[in-house]
């Protein structure tokens, strides 16, 4: 099983639609050895991240092709794809043995973490890519940027596996959320249940809120202060704390002073789902935007000092080895009662007043819970409403970008902003305001490595950065051209992957 057969499955399935995709890889799992394999390398965001920018990847490849990069950014700028641009590439050492690296040494290769130019990484790289054709190439470098481009997501991948195994697909992602890829994929073939069992230190990819009509809210609710900070899993054993973000990366020494409170917590284990947000020194939420400071300091300890934050818990999924995720709403809350740093919430009343008092207090709004629903891992649920105040609010990616004028001239100053659309991502204008010093310092130097494309005093970039922006109102211009009237930025969406912003259909519905 090589990484040429799946550069063809990946070529002969990358002009199709979704719906026809699934059902083409689907058919053609009966092929592979390893289905699990497969599909745990179709689903770019399964991959253990690697470290590899564009820039970064330029210059490995200039070397391992013996060119100079200025003929790889030529290709680049003709074929706005780097995988395109090798593909296309006169390469002398073009492989004869077109068998090329078996799969598993593709996806270790694909999970490295990348280093110095000298390092055995680069060695395996290059000794790898020599070996495949250039189909294979083309695509290997597009999952080694984690930039393929076809669609293919955590949710299509479960759709192909439902497709192929025969299960429905509220199954296979329930079982997604307890067990890799490869682990549901053997199960499935030996005819038993992939274990649904929680363990410490195992992320469970958390339930969402959804905006929802007030007229469909639940009639037994609970209701919670919605904070205005980052989401994160935190697991305890035995004073053992780790920190999940919503991703389910691990980034507990970003917040040491959260780990020791959690250390003090009276329980033997517990997997706790709750928000991280920035205080003032009077305890009253602070600007999100000193999240940043937290998440992306080298000095956690120093960051801590100078950006203080609280932890609220808002939901339990095991408590004392008992697993209960999949107890309603309101017996988990009586399970988790004793646990300190809860979330601010009522259980009767007037949920308008509570909003208010949300509101005035300085938080973002609420979230209205069915108190009879167990915990969705991974669903965006109706049964958690959210409500904030009216605004239009959006997840968009950064499509491209230009240099800021005055004390901004080192700096990419203004983003184009766009949204999912059938082909790719819709432009929606461009936004220049609400970002502070620290995060236009932040987004350049990430989008530098991202950069595809230079014309005109624009850069145009991969996908990769999430933004939340706010703004007064959808409009069209004269030429029908659909653009956000003020967009300002909100926050940087560190925790979203680039597959949940919102979709062009959203913002036509916002006119």
């Amino acid at each position: 099983m090589t990484w040429e057969r799946m550069a063809r499955l990946l070529e002969a399935s990358d002009t199709l639609t979704p719906t026809q995709q699934i059902r083409m890889i689907g058919n053609a799992l009966e092929n592979f050895e390893n289905k699990g394999l497969v599909l745990s390398i179709l689903d770019k965001d399964n991959l253990t991240a690697n470290n590899l920018g564009l820039a970064k990847a330029k210059k490995w490849l200039a070397k391992i092709f013996d060119v100079f990069e200025s003929e790889i950014d030529g290709l680049l700028a003709a074929h706005n794809d780097l995988g395109d641009a090798i593909y296309y590439l006169d390469i002398s050492a073009e492989a004869e043995n077109t068998d090329g690296i078996g799969l598993r040494s593709a996806k270790l290769i694909l999970e490295f973490n990348c280093g110095k130019i000298d390092s055995d990484v680069f060695t395996n790289l290059q000794d790898s890519l020599l070996e495949m054709s250039a189909n294979g190439r083309r695509w290997f470098i597009r999952y080694l940027l984690r930039t393929p481009r076809n669609g293919i997501n955590r949710g299509t991948v479960a759709k192909i596996m439902a497709h192929y195994y025969k299960k429905k697909v509220k199954e296979v992602k329930k079982h997604l959320n307890f067990n890799s890829i490869e682990v549901v994929c053997s199960a499935y073939e030996r005819g038993i249940e992939p274990p649904c069992n929680l363990t410490h230190g195992k992320f469970v990819a958390p339930m969402l809120a959804k905006e929802v009509p007030m007229n469909k809210w639940p009639t037994n609710f609970v209701v919670d202060y919605k904070y205005d900070g980052n989401r994160y899993q935190i697991h305890i054993e035995d004073s053992r704390v780790i920190i999940f973000n919503r991703k389910g990366k691990i980034v507990t020494t970003q917040f040491p002073d959260i780990v020791l409170l959690c250390s003090k917590y009276d329980v033997k284990n517990a997997i706790l789902d709750g928000e991280i947000y920035p205080i003032r020194e009077d305890g009253t939420p602070a600007p999100h935007k000193l999240m940043a400071t937290r998440v992306h300091s080298k000095n956690h300890l120093e960051a801590a000092e100078r950006v203080k934050v609280e932890w609220v818990i808002f939901d339990c999924l095991m408590l004392n080895n008992e697993t209960i995720m999949d107890l309603p709403y309101n017996e988990r809350l009586e399970k988790m009662k004793d646990l300190p740093n809860q979330a601010h919430r009522i259980t009767e009343g007037d949920i308008m007043a509570f909003y208010h008092q949300a509101i005035n207090d300085g938080f973002e709004g609420i979230i209205v819970k069915d108190s009879s629903m167990a915990y969705e891992a991974g669903k965006r649920s109706v049964g958690w409403a959210k409500y904030k105040p009216p605004q239009i609010n959006l997840d968009v990616v950064i499509m491209s970008t230009k240099y800021g004028e005055g004390k901004r001239a080192n700096v990419f100053g203004t983003f184009e902003l766009g949204v999912k659309s059938d082909n790719g991502y819709h432009s929606v204008g461009w936004c220049g305001s609400g970002f502070s010093d620290e995060d236009l310092i932040t987004l350049t130097n990430t989008l530098r490595r991202n950069v595809e494309k230079f014309e005109n005093g624009q850069f145009f970039v991969s996908p990769v950065v999430v933004l939340e922006v706010k703004a007064d109102l959808v409009s069209r211009d004269e030429k029908g051209n659909l653009g956000l009237r003020f967009p300002r930025c909100v926050r940087i969406r560190d925790d979203k992957f680039v597959a949940d912003i919102n979709t062009l259909k959203d913002v036509e519905a916002l006119e």
